[in-house]
């Protein structure tokens, strides 16, 4: 739990430990307390609040926001069943074939872009390797031409698209593979177009999404 004071917004100290809870690669929902002293509230108060946090704490951007008031109650028996769901979401396995549909309608959504040089990244497959956090290693020709915002993208339809993985990061792991070793394991072409030259292997945590 990432306890932050709704009274005083977000502080240094806050976005120190949602560094510490994404480097770590830990569950997390971020619980704003007394919101019973949050004055002037309106209709629009919350989903202002919302967008505050998530614009100041980028790094847990993925973490749900609860908020409560531990002096009066207010939402505290909320608390248990979303740490459950954050527990579960960390936990979480899914199959090989679910995880390649989405990355496959991904690519053909929007395919990785291509540098001035004419060299571009070919997506081959993508398989989870670990829990705790979900950890998903993507093949493609090389890594390096991956860059940081598809990656960014692909993080977010991932998430868009899997239920269950709101409270936990997502860590991404790229690796290069050449397309006959692609084809003699018989996962076929890369997803968008005929895959390039080999690559090295790179890891990528990838603990939250624009």
């Amino acid at each position: 739990l990432l306890v932050l004071d709704a009274t005083a917004g977000v502080t240094e100290q806050d976005r120190i430990l949602a560094q510490k809870i994404s480097d770590d690669g830990r569950a997390c929902v971020i619980v704003c307390n007394k919101w019973d002293a949050v004055v002037d509230k309106d209709s629009s108060t919350y989903d202002k609040s919302v967008k505050y946090v998530r614009e100041e704490l980028p790094q847990v951007r993925w973490a749900p926001i609860i908020f409560l008031s531990a002096a009066t109650g207010q939402r505290v028996g909320k608390l248990y069943s979303v740490i459950d769901d954050a527990l579960q979401a960390h936990r979480k396995r899914v199959p090989t074939a679910i995880l390649n549909e989405v990355l496959r309608d991904a690519v053909l959504w929007q395919p990785p872009p291509g540098r001035r040089s004419g060299a571009a990244a070919k997506v081959y497959y993508c398989h989870q390797v670990s829990t705790r956090p979900p950890t998903i290693v993507i093949f493609c020709n090389d890594p390096s031409l991956v860059p940081n915002n598809y990656r960014r993208y692909l993080d977010r339809k991932f998430r868009e698209s899997l239920k269950g993985l709101e409270a936990t990061p997502i860590r991404w792991i790229f690796r290069g593979r050449r397309e006959r070793d692609v084809q003699r394991g018989g996962v076929g072409r890369a997803m968008n177009g005929a895959p390039g030259g080999g690559g090295t292997g790179t890891s990528f945590p990838f603990p939250h999404a624009d």
